[in-house]
Formats: structure tokens, C-alpha cells, sequence
């Protein structure tokens, strides 16, 4: 007979496949009321555990014990922010300790709870997915312009080959609405993508993986047809996308449960079909408006007819297109074509205007070299006015 030797502190140390083993002779119904009482006494734990943290993170010890504990910096932080805030909610951390409430539903929550109303929040986020309170909290503020601008500024793309497998390797991260661009495309794909006649369906893993070859080759066939876009005479829009705009009765507008700022949004809202969806505090839809795009076929088709290319200055991309106004129509501007003029998206202009980026086009786009680039914060009050701009915000000197 073996015996198993004690742990230094005399405890026996636990075999996790023996507990299997003896687990294996239980009925279901045992096992599932023991997984609550053990994941009960873990949210228990874990909410004594967070009132400790916060003593700690009085006394400024906190991250530090945490960090020896194997927590990343980033979990670290959530970690603290969660117990500081449980001490002014005493509603959330009583259900947090009486199991209701998950880790992955606390954390969030503790960021959507008002201390007048945290009984009523518990009730809410008992019945929500940790998914959903995360993308509330994301909806609570409004991003800014500079928001979206690091959005964009991180996106990457990068690819490497695994010899030894014989496997490229890719990985990436994009922005708010290229994101949202990016899966509607590839999951078109994928449903699209359905198997031959008594055939079994592949995983959604290999067609999403066969999609991105079909993008490809549909990109070359694409660019062998119509040749070296250098010796294009048509310009071409970019792709247009539909943008379904979720508007809250607060907060703001969101595409794909992303929050955008104003700006980013209306950038784009000459080139894309939109559908605005109403929804109430629930982000449950209450009405549904009709898609419709912003600028009529017969303008785009004039704008490309006078512009050729794109009109940043030196750019002669002529593919990618999108119609930008010179003076966005929040700011007062219309969808004559006098306001409008084609810029690329391939050299990433677009994105550099108003009202998201720092520049503007002023001028006469009627006229081959009637538009020239400033920058917006730069021009002088007349200056804007006369270009049927407001004044530009001042920098402070001080």
C-alpha cells in the first residue's frame, strides 16, 4: 500500500486526478449543487478578499501583493478600483458576497452603479451578461476626437512564418469602424462559404481562415483586370460600407457596440449607408429607421467625374475614394457639390480632415487648383469664416 506524503505543513497534498476519480461515482445532481456550494464560498472569499485589498490599498500595499501573487498590472488595477469602489455600494458587495454576482459581472458593474440606486443596479446586472455591462460601461462617456485618433494610430497588422509548421502566422488589431468594416466582411464570407452537397460543415475557424484567402483573390483578380491603377483613367469608391448606428436615449451613438465621437462618425457618413436604430436604456431596439445614404448616387457620380483623383495635395490615387465636405455638415456645411471633394483612403487622407483630423480643405474644389491644405487650428478667425468654418479652438499659452 502507497502512502502519499504530507505536505511540509502536514497538510496531504491534493491529487486532482484521484478527486476525479471519486467525483466520477456521483450522481449529476450532487455535482452540480456541489459546483454551486464551491462557487458560492468563492464569491464569498473573493469579496472578503476585496475588503482586505482595500485596507491595503490605504496603506499603499495593494498592487504590491497582488503582483507577488502572479496578477498582471492591468488586472491589478481593475483589482483595486473593484475594492475601492464596494466600499461606497453596499448593496452590489452584499450580493457579490452572497454569490449572485459573478467576478466578471462585479468588476463592471462597480463602474455603472450609482451609490443612490446600487439595489436596483444589482438587479439589472444579475440578469446580464459580463459582455453587455462591459460594453455600458463603454458607452457611458462620449469618446473624443483624440480617442479615435490613438484608436487609429495603434491599428497593425503583422504577419510571420512558422517554418518548422510551414504556417503563416497573422495577429492585428483595428479601430472602432474599420473593425466593425473588417468582421461584417469576413463573416459575410463565412456564411457564404457553405459546403458541397452532402458534405459535413467545416468549423466556422477553417472558413473564417478560407475567407481571408477568397478576399485575397478576389483583390488580385481584381487588380489584373483593370491593370496598374497608375494607368486608371475612372476613379473608383472604396468600398461602401452599411453603418448601422445604435442612438441611445443617452450617451453615445455606437457602431458594433463601439463608441464613437461625433466626428468619426459623421467623416464617414457621405460614404457609407446608414441605419439609425433607436434603443432605450436597455439597448433594446425601439425603432428602426430606413438605410438610406447621405449623398445621392448622381452626386457621387459628379464628384468623381470633376475630381478624377484623390485632392489632398500631390495625391493622384484615382481608387479607394471617399466624398469628404470641406465644411462638415454639423459645422453648418451642405451637400452641394461646392462642398464636397474626393480623398483616398489608401494614403489614409480621409482620416487627417475635419472634423477627426487636424487639416481642412478650403477653397474652390470647382476649380482644378482651387483647394489648398492648412491647418484648421491655424487659420485665423476671418480666415474660417470665409472659408465657411468657425472659428478654430485656441491652443492655450499658458
Amino acid at each position: 500500500m502507497s502512502v502519499i506524503p504530507a505536505c511540509c505543513d502536514g497538510r496531504v497534498p491534493f491529487v486532482f486526478r484521484d478527486h476525479v476519480d471519486d467525483l466520477r461515482c456521483r450522481e449529476t445532481a450532487w455535482l452540480l449543487a456541489r459546483r454551486a456550494e464551491l462557487v458560492g464560498e468563492q464569491r464569498r472569499l473573493r469579496t472578503e478578499e476585496l475588503a482586505v485589498v482595500a485596507v491595503l490599498d490605504e496603506r499603499g500595499r495593494a498592487v504590491d501583493a497582488l503582483a507577488a501573487d502572479g496578477v498582471s498590472a492591468r488586472t491589478a488595477r481593475e483589482v483595486v478600483d473593484t475594492a475601492r469602489a464596494l466600499e461606497s455600494l453596499p448593496e452590489v458587495a452584499a450580493a457579490a458576497h452572497d454569490g449572485r454576482l459573478s467576478d466578471e459581472q462585479l468588476a463592471p458593474l462597480v463602474q455603472l452603479a450609482e451609490e443612490s440606486a446600487d439595489a436596483e443596479w444589482v438587479e439589472r446586472a444579475a440578469n446580464t451578461s459580463p459582455v453587455d455591462l462591459r460594453r455600458m460601461v463603454r458607452t457611458q462617456d462620449k469618446p473624443t476626437v483624440e480617442d479615435s485618433r490613438r484608436r487609429q494610430h495603434a491599428r497593425f497588422l503583422r504577419m510571420r512564418w512558422d517554418e518548422s509548421h510551414s504556417m503563416l502566422n497573422i495577429w492585428g488589431a483595428l479601430p472602432d469602424l474599420m473593425g466593425a468594416e473588417f468582421e461584417a466582411t469576413i463573416n459575410e464570407l463565412v456564411d457564404k462559404l457553405s459546403p458541397a452537397r452532402g458534405q459535413a460543415w467545416d468549423t466556422r475557424a477553417h472558413r473564417g481562415a478560407d475567407a481571408l484567402l477568397v478576399m485575397s483573390r478576389t483583390a488580385r483578380r481584381r487588380k489584373g483586370e483593370r491593370g496598374d491603377t497608375c494607368d486608371e483613367h475612372v476613379p473608383t469608391l472604396a468600398p461602401k460600407p452599411v453603418l448601422v448606428v445604435q442612438v441611445p436615449l443617452q450617451g453615445p451613438a455606437t457602431v458594433a457596440g463601439i463608441p464613437l465621437p461625433d466626428a468619426r462618425v459623421e467623416q464617414l457618413r457621405a460614404s457609407a449607408t446608414v441605419e439609425l436604430v433607436l434603443v432605450d436604456e436597455a439597448d433594446e431596439p425601439v425603432a428602426v429607421g430606413r438605410r438610406f445614404s447621405a449623398l445621392s448616387d448622381k452626386i457621387i457620380r459628379s464628384v468623381l467625374l470633376r475630381d478624377g483623383h484623390c485632392r489632398m495635395p500631390g495625391c493622384d490615387i484615382r481608387h479607394g475614394l471617399e466624398i469628404h465636405h470641406l465644411v462638415p455638415r454639423s459645422w453648418g456645411g451642405t451637400d452641394q457639390i461646392s462642398d464636397l471633394a474626393a480623398v483616398c483612403t489608401i494614403a489614409h487622407h480621409h482620416e487627417q480632415l475635419i472634423p477627426h483630423g487636424p487639416l481642412a480643405l478650403v477653397g474652390n474644389p470647382n476649380q482644378p487648383d482651387g483647394l489648398r491644405l492648412v491647418r484648421y487650428d491655424q487659420l485665423s478667425d476671418d480666415e474660417a469664416r470665409h472659408y465657411g468654418l468657425p472659428p478654430p479652438p485656441r491652443r492655450s499659452t499658458g
